[in-house]
């Protein structure tokens, strides 16, 4: 089996609530291939007290018949119980039963009353009981309606010392990379770009070959692992999958606002908000605003897809079977290797961003530092501290290094951000640059003349991130 890599927290998490003396419920969300089932099945591994069942889409009465077949392996005498719901779990919660219930939305969604049978469970046959219940799923909309919503009927009954609440998300830069530790700095930054931080996605790598090879072999190759992936899991969440996969293509393209989206995809920009809407429920899509704007109320949003492979597959795979036959062998070095430095950019900006805190040790910030755009004006890195400065910074991700012009237009764009320090007055200003391939002379003196400005390169960045203290997720 392979290694199970950073998961800790959310294991010691569940081994808590299994040692709680009183009855403890608990709710676990993430998309589909991030590791939940790994992590639960991890967490009871070895233990008799446990039943773990992961549900399909089939009927009520096949899933009740599922159920207590495998409750039965740990608990025969469960097989003597009705062939309902609530007599079986109540059943296993008299015994002090840890159960699993994964992908718990094709349980509610084949017999409704299943959330509210739970519901009655814990609120007037589980006392004196120290059994858990841990409810799964990848619906992550369906999830939040079942039992985190205000008028779910599960609201108010999850744990809340320990808390029982698995928020599952990908790996973060470093120990994504811990998949590939014998690449160097920059291969690591294409690897993240490309596999992103999905387990799953990561272990299909194989680090004795380039990434062209694994990219090759893995998402090129008709027959590769990877290569229907992005397509697979859509079809399972979407009954009609044309108009997504539509919006996703259009995304991956660079556009990136809503009208932007809908134009490309030849929709009504409103008639756009529903197939959005759903694509964030399955942690596929983010809106994302300027990092001073209040996300909630603020209507310059961009889009943004989560997944990088998805990412990839839609700028570099889907529809292109032909054109890879075509080139063969030489599909990644012709068809992806010229576009790649464009791709693998936002990437290395975020993940730019999210080492500023790391790299900015002296200083606090409000919020994670995030991207600032005005119509046509934008900064790449923007960090607001608890004081009075502002970070600024420009990311280049390009063959060449980084010229004088780059930092004067920083200079001129950041006093278009409107700002102002928690204490009044006006900000003061920090400047980073951060580039793939050094700088120019005329720019390194500027740093070296003037202590507001620093100079970053991929391998600083990198080294922050996979240090000990670093641990925000990208």
């Amino acid at each position: 089996m392979s290694e199970f890599v950073n998961r800790d927290d959310d294991l010691a998490q569940l081994r808590s609530l299994y040692r709680s003396d009183s009855a403890t419920l608990a709710v676990m969300w993430g998309r589909r291939r991030v590791g939940k089932t790994r992590l639960l099945t991890e967490s009871i591994r070895n233990r008799e007290d446990a039943v773990y069942y992961q549900a399909t889409e089939t009927t009520a009465t096949d899933q009740l018949t599922e159920f207590r077949k495998t409750a039965a392996r740990q608990f025969p005498e469960v097989s003597h119980v009705e062939r309902a719901w609530e007599p079986l779990l109540r059943s296993l919660t008299d015994r002090d039963a840890i159960i699993v219930l994964d992908e718990f939305p094709y349980l509610a969604d084949a017999d409704s009353s299943l959330p509210s049978i739970i519901q009655r469970l814990w609120d007037h046959d589980v006392k004196g009981s120290a059994a858990t219940l841990v409810l799964s799923g990848s619906s992550i909309g369906m999830m939040y309606e079942l039992t985190l919503d205000g008028t779910a009927p599960l609201y108010g009954r999850i744990s809340q010392q320990p808390s029982g609440k698995f928020p599952i998300e990908p790996l973060d830069f470093a120990d994504a990379v811990r998949f590939v530790p014998s690449y160097d700095s920059t291969t690591q930054v294409v690897a993240y770009a490309i596999f992103g931080g999905v387990p799953h996605y990561l272990q299909a790598i194989d680090e004795s070959e380039t990434v062209g090879e694994n990219v090759t072999r893995t998402l090129l190759d008709q027959r590769g692992s990877l290569h229907e992936e992005p397509e697979l899991l859509l079809r399972m969440e979407f009954d009609e999958v044309s108009r997504y996969f539509a919006i996703l293509k259009a995304i991956a393209a660079g556009n990136r606002t809503r009208n932007e989206i809908a134009t490309a995809v030849g929709i009504d920009a409103n008639s756009s908000s529903y197939y959005l809407d759903r694509l964030e429920d399955l942690a596929l899509l983010e809106p994302v605003t300027p990092v001073t704007a209040d996300p909630v109320r603020s209507r310059n949003r961009r889009y943004r897809i989560c997944d990088r492979l998805f990412t990839f597959w839609f700028r570099f795979v889907y529809g292109q079977d032909g054109r890879f036959e075509l080139y063969g062998e030489d599909a990644y070095a012709e068809l992806v290797e010229p576009e790649l430095a464009d791709y693998v950019s936002p990437v290395f900006e975020s993940l730019c961003r999210k080492a500023v805190p790391s790299l900015y040790g002296d200083l606090t910030f409000a919020t994670l530092p995030g991207r600032w755009w005005y119509k046509h004006h934008e900064i790449d890195v923007v960090g607001l501290t608890t004081g009075d400065t502002l970070v600024a910074g420009e990311v280049k991700y390009t063959s060449q290094p980084v010229g004088y012009d780059v930092l004067a237009r920083l200079k001129e764009e950041v006093r278009r951000i409107d700002w102002t320090p928690s204490g009044g007055g006006e900000p003061t200003y920090e400047f980073a640059l951060f580039s793939r391939n050094g700088f120019t002379q005329s720019v390194v003196e500027a740093a070296e003349k003037d202590d507001r400005l620093r100079l970053f390169s991929l391998d600083d960045v990198v080294s922050s991130l996979n240090a000990p203290s670093s641990s925000a997720h990208d």
